[in-house]
C-alpha cells in the first residue's frame, strides 16, 4: 500500500499565520476598556487623572488608543504617551530633554539612550509610594507633560510656497547684472627709452580722452 504524500510548506504556513494575526489586530478595538481591563484600581485611577489633565491643557490635543499605549499629540506631533502594564505599573513618556528638567526625582529617568530620541520616562510602580506622595508626584509629572507640550506647540510651522508663485518666478526673465566698465591706463618702456602709453576707454568717452591728453601729453 502506497503512503500518502503530504506537501507541507512550512514557510507558507508561517506567512499565513502572520497574516491572520495582523487581520486579528486590525479587527480588535483599542479603547479605554482594552487598556484598563484587569489592571489594579490605583493604576486605573492614576491613568484617569493623567488623561484628564493632558486633554485639558490646550485645545486641539488629540488622543489615540493604540495596542501598546495611549498617545497624545498636538497638530500631528507626539508629545506624550501612557502605558498601563500588567504588573501594576503605569509609565508616562514625555518628549522633553532630561537636562531641561528642574526637578528630577528617582521615578523619572532619561530615556534618550534607550529610544534614541529626546524624552524622559516616568514610572509609577509602587502603589504605597504613590498613594503616600500622590499630590507631590502628580505636580511634578503635570509640570513635565506641560513643558513637553509647550516645546511641541512652540515649533514654527514650515511655510509652503504656493505653486502659482513658483511658476510665476520661473517665467520671469532673468536680468543680467549691468557690467561696470572702468577706463585703464598701461605704461611700458621700450629699449630706446621711449614710453608707450595704452589707453583702454569706451568710444562714448572721447571727451574724457581729449581732456586727459590736453592736460598731460599735449599741454
Amino acid at each position: 500500500m502506497e503512503k500518502e504524500v503530504v506537501d507541507f510548506d512550512f514557510q507558507s504556513q508561517l506567512l499565513e499565520g502572520r497574516k491572520e494575526k495582523i487581520r486579528g489586530i486590525k479587527k480588535m478595538k483599542f479603547d479605554e476598556e482594552f487598556h484598563t481591563k484587569g489592571r489594579a484600581e490605583w493604576s486605573i485611577n492614576l491613568f484617569l487623572e493623567l488623561d484628564k489633565f493632558i486633554t485639558s491643557i490646550k485645545t486641539g490635543i488629540r488622543k489615540e488608543y493604540l495596542e501598546s499605549y495611549i498617545k497624545y499629540s498636538y497638530k500631528g506631533l507626539l508629545f506624550c504617551y501612557i502605558m498601563l502594564q500588567k504588573k501594576e505599573t503605569v509609565r508616562v513618556w514625555a518628549k522633553i530633554g532630561y537636562n531641561k528638567l528642574d526637578t528630577v526625582p528617582l521615578f523619572i529617568r532619561d530615556y534618550e539612550p534607550i529610544s534614541r530620541r529626546v524624552g524622559v520616562m516616568i514610572s509609577f510602580d509602587d502603589m504605597r509610594e504613590y498613594l503616600q506622595n500622590k499630590e507631590a508626584m502628580l505636580d511634578v509629572v503635570f509640570g513635565i507633560i506641560k513643558k513637553a507640550l509647550q516645546v511641541v506647540a512652540g515649533r514654527k510651522e514650515r511655510k509652503k510656497t504656493p505653486l502659482e508663485a513658483i511658476k510665476k518666478r520661473e517665467l520671469e526673465p532673468v536680468v543680467k547684472p549691468t557690467e561696470v566698465f572702468r577706463p585703464s591706463l598701461d605704461l611700458s618702456v621700450d629699449g630706446n627709452g621711449y614710453i608707450d602709453v595704452h589707453f583702454k576707454i569706451k568710444k562714448e568717452q572721447k571727451e574724457l580722452l581729449s581732456r586727459i591728453l590736453s592736460e598731460t601729453i599735449l599741454k
